[in-house]
């Protein structure tokens, strides 16, 4: 696994997490089978993927806060502002996708792309991550990942108003504690190549700009 660094990467990637949002309820079809945001065309944006014999298998991406904010902004303001006013340097994790349908792999895999999302937001000088995921999927990332839980059940409008809860992974909290998660996101420094940011061409970007625009134009009108 690895940050998408060329055209073909982000295609996957973002073709995956349509893929699976669309098998999930948690976003509409549409006919360039893609699935991405304003907040990946952010040049602080950066978009994981794996692959298995070639073949993408799992995906996300981390939204670091910037002058878009972060997508949580839009449903747990309040709560993100008095994140921001204690010191925190927030990064979201989103976008998140696996082909396989296998719970225990899944939990397997997005342990070991926990380990790359957090020292690449911790690269870029951020000292939290923020999740707003499904209510059924937050022990995991309690258990597995050692998120806590910051904000209460809301409707999520970037998931057709599924219900999401915000939680919270806290670096200097878990580093204080010497906790297992922490050993395990940063026991293990991974390679400085690794972690280096990929800057879109002006070309790519153009050209996903032109995608959004065409996923957005033919979305339904919001009710």
């Amino acid at each position: 696994m690895s940050i998408a660094r060329s055209r073909s990467d982000l295609e996957d990637a973002f073709g995956l997490v349509y893929r699976s949002y669309v098998r999930a309820g948690l976003d509409n079809p549409n006919r360039l089978g893609m699935r991405l945001t304003p907040y990946h065309l952010a040049p602080d944006t950066d978009v994981i993927l794996a692959r298995n014999a070639g073949v993408p298998i799992a995906t996300a991406s981390i939204v670091v806060d910037g002058e878009l904010g972060i997508p949580a902004d839009s449903i747990y303001g309040t709560e993100v502002g008095t994140l921001r006013k204690s010191g925190f340097r927030l990064a979201e994790v989103g976008s998140l996708a696996d082909r396989r349908e296998s719970p225990a792999r899944f939990i397997q895999l997005f342990r070991h792309l926990s380990v790359l999302i957090s020292q690449a937001a911790r690269d870029r000088g951020c000292n939290a991550l923020i999740a707003a995921t499904h209510p059924r999927h937050a022990r995991f990332y309690t258990r597995q990942i050692g998120f806590e839980p910051f904000g209460e059940i809301r409707s999520c409008p970037y998931a057709k108003g599924n219900p999401a809860v915000a939680l919270l992974l806290d670096f200097e909290d878990h580093k204080r504690r010497g906790t297992e998660i922490y050993d395990h996101l940063f026991g293990t420094p991974c390679p400085r190549e690794e972690l280096e940011s990929y800057s879109w061409s002006e070309n790519t970007r153009l050209y996903f700009q032109g995608i959004l625009k065409q996923i957005q134009s033919s979305e339904p009108p919001a009710v």
